[in-house]
């Protein structure tokens, strides 16, 4: 199965996890880490370390900040641990895409998928005006 790190400026990376699994279920195999004010760099490195080492195969990282802190480290853990994924902009359809997904399709495929939904998952909804008025319903 498909190791999963998500790793985020504050504890927003539990708390989108809380969030998908109401939607999809209890997930194995997913870790997070939070990169808390005031941490240093050595201490989320040593922690993002652990993670990766209690995972196998292939372990894809969501981080919330191109160049931000989490990614940044991350990144500089690549050339220790090259099975390790990276990518940033994490959002529920990304993780949803990813959960049902992770088992069901070849690393790029899914990897692109991920991209995909974390993409689609943005919208912006405009009201249609009509006849009818809103106080209506």
């Amino acid at each position: 199965m498909v190791g999963v790190i998500i790793c985020t400026h504050g504890s927003s990376a539990p708390e989108i996890l809380k969030s998908a699994e109401m939607i999809c279920g209890k997930q194995e195999n997913c870790l997070t880490v939070n990169f808390e004010n005031g941490e240093s760099l050595d201490q989320l490195k040593k922690e993002l370390v652990q993670e990766i080492n209690q995972l196998r195969g292939i372990i894809i990282c969501l981080t919330d900040l191109k160049g931000g802190t989490p990614f940044n480290t991350l990144v500089g853990l690549l050339k220790k641990y090259p099975e390790i994924e990276i990518i940033t902009g994490v959002n529920i359809p990304m993780l949803l895409e990813l959960f049902i997904n992770r088992d069901q399709l070849e690393k790029e495929q899914l990897l692109s998928a991920i991209i995909e939904a974390g993409k689609s998952g943005v919208y912006r909804y405009q009201r249609i005006k009509s006849s009818i008025q809103d106080d209506e319903f």
